[in-house]
This record gives structure tokens, sequence and C-alpha cells, in this order.
């Protein structure tokens, strides 16, 4: 039998800020669905937090690189595992350098696959079930996209082709299902950036700090719940750097 509670899917949601995406929603009350593909042990430890807080959680080993075939089996397990769904959050996402002159272009596929094909798949499988519960589909992005970097070349060109699917998933997919996407400042510095370069940064941040995973899980948690006649925004979640 079907399991009526609302269920949400997350993509990547093993650690950082798909991890705090996944205990967000199992707090809100949904049963949760997330795939994660190196990080094994922080995948099971974010799994049992978040059925600490009394939900279903369940997670699935999948190389989102290889899109129809990731698409299928994701679609596959929450058919069978679920029955239902209510939620998609594509968090996924390959985060690394690569400018016109040094990037491996096997590297630009991986990131076109994870940050284009996998989360338009995804909508065409799912969309059957999201119309069915009236469903919403959050996509990561990022401020990179309006503020290219070109050491980040196309890691930027491709979410811009997720920020643009976002615009046009919200067309398709309407009335029934609202799509909207997240395009983060800095949320979780990664360890490697210097503190000058940090306090730099903060400088041109009118609220004078950097944003949290949990910053993107209560907005996505927002998108999810109380924005039912939200779709085809982006939330700058940047605590103001975009319009300085």
């Amino acid at each position: 039998m079907a399991n009526e509670n609302r269920v949400a899917l997350v993509t990547g949601g093993s650690k950082r800020v798909g991890a705090s995406i996944v205990r967000k929603l199992a707090e809100e009350g949904f049963d949760v669905a997330f795939t994660f593909n190196a990080s094994a042990d922080e995948a099971r430890q974010t799994a049992d937090d978040a059925r600490s807080l009394g939900r279903r959680v369940e997670i699935l080993r999948v190389d989102l690189t290889q899109a129809p075939q990731a698409a299928d089996s994701i679609t596959n397990w929450i058919n069978i595992t679920f029955g239902r769904l209510d939620v998609l959050v594509n968090n996924a996402s390959i985060y690394a350098t690569g400018g016109l002159f040094d990037i491996d272009m096997e590297r630009l596929r991986q990131m076109w696959a994870i940050h284009v094909e996998t989360p338009m798949l995804l909508c065409r499988r799912l969309a059957p079930a999201l119309r069915e519960n009236r469903g919403h589909v959050v996509n990561m992005l990022d401020l990179m996209v309006e503020r290219p970097v070109p050491a980040y070349l196309a890691y930027g060109t491709t979410k811009a082709a997720l920020w643009n699917l976002t615009l046009g998933l919200a067309r398709e997919l309407a009335p029934e299902v609202t799509v909207n996407g997240i395009a983060p400042g800095v949320v979780a510095w990664p360890a490697d950036v210097p503190a000058q370069e940090r306090e730099q940064y903060l400088k041109r941040v009118p609220l004078q700090r950097s944003g949290t995973p949990h910053d993107v899980a209560n907005t996505v948690a927002f998108l999810c719940q109380s924005g039912s006649y939200v779709t085809g925004q982006v939330i700058r979640l940047d605590g103001g750097r975009s319009i300085t």
C-alpha cells in the first residue's frame, strides 16, 4: 500500500547543504529519500539524524553523471519504495574549477549531466507523481551564474543552463507543480579559502555575514509548503551580495 505521508526526494543529500535540506524536510514532517555517490559514511549519518525525528528515510547510491540510467534507477526506486512523490530537490552538484583553457572535456560532460541532464530527466520521469500531488521542484543554482568567475567557467555555465531550465519547467509543469530555484552566495565556506579572502567577500555583503546550509534548508521548506503561489522564481540567497 502506498505511503500516504508526504515524500521528498533530495539528490546529493549526504552532506553540507544537502544534508541540512534532508534534516529540515524530515523536521517538517516529510518522509525523505536522498541519493549519494561517494560519501557513504556521511549518508548513513544524515539518514540516522533524519530518522531520529520520527520520519522514514531511505538512501540510494547512484552515479548522476550517467543521467539516463540514474534517472531510471531513481524513478523505479521511488515508485517501489514510497509509491508517491511530493517534492523534488535537485541539489547534487560538482563544484570544481575549470576555465576556458584548462577544463577537461570529460569533466565538463560530468557537470552537464549532473546540473542539467539528470534534473531534466528526473522531472520528466517523476512529473506524473508530482502532478498528482500538486508537488514542488526546487533546483539549487548559484549566484555565480550572474557573476561569472573565469576559473569556474564550466561550473557557472552548466548552472546557468539549470537556471534557464528552472524557468522553462515552471511553465511546462504548471498549473499542478511549482518549480523554483535558489541561488546562494556563500553558505558553506570551502576549507581552503583563506581568512583574508573571506573577510574581503563579507565586506561586500550588506548583511555582513555568510549564509549557512540551514538558511538554504529553510528556504527549501518555504517553497515546498507555504510557497504554493510561487513558481518560475529564483531566490538570491546571498545576504544582499547581488545588489552591491
